[in-house]
């Protein structure tokens, strides 16, 4: 799996943007964080990163949500809706899609969290709702590289190394292997 980082390079400046971006969220600095979640998605996108670029493309939709633009916000989530789908990706639109849709809820955009659910039940040919996908073991809440929120049905899990007990599951947003409990 492609990362967005070896420790120098061009690839430690975009973890470093990452972890800025996440950092920004977190103290509610949402219009500086979505450029930089926004120019994140098009790399991902650029390097062949599609599930990547669409969990940076969600974030920074979040972000758009946050600062009063529901319609970008709707055009970003489509977008991510897409790269999911093209990467055979379902099960993780199961647990986003109704996650922005409930943010856009909360700030009033009830057209548009409407829309949403309803673009997604199009693409997907059913409900977008679903159980969240089953964790293989606690995992913790944030990532230790680039400091995204992890969640269970973002990640991406493999099954345990030779020598190894556990299942390995990786950060939706830097591909950083996660240690599980």
């Amino acid at each position: 799996m492609t990362r967005f980082r070896p420790r120098r390079g061009p690839g430690h400046a975009a973890l470093q943007m990452l972890r800025r971006a996440h950092h920004l969220m977190e103290r509610g600095q949402f219009a500086q964080a979505y450029p930089l979640l926004r120019r994140l998605g098009d790399v991902a996108v650029q390097r062949g990163m599609p599930v990547r670029a669409a969990h940076l493309y969600l974030r920074a939709a979040h972000a758009r949500v946050e600062m009063g633009g529901p319609e970008d916000a709707f055009d970003l989530a489509r977008r991510a809706i897409r790269l999911l789908l093209d990467a055979g990706q379902i099960a993780r639109l199961r647990g986003l899609v109704p996650r922005l849709a409930e943010a856009l809820e909360q700030k009033g955009y009830y057209p548009q969290a409407v829309a949403l659910r309803a673009e997604a039940r199009s693409l997907l040919g059913l409900s977008a709702e679903g159980p969240p996908a089953p964790s293989r073991g606690r995992l913790p809440a944030r990532c230790p590289s680039c400091s995204a929120p992890v969640r269970a049905d973002e990640v991406t899990w493999a099954g345990g190394r030779a020598g190894r007990r556990r299942p390995v599951a990786e950060c939706a947003y830097c591909g950083t292997a996660l240690r599980t409990e």
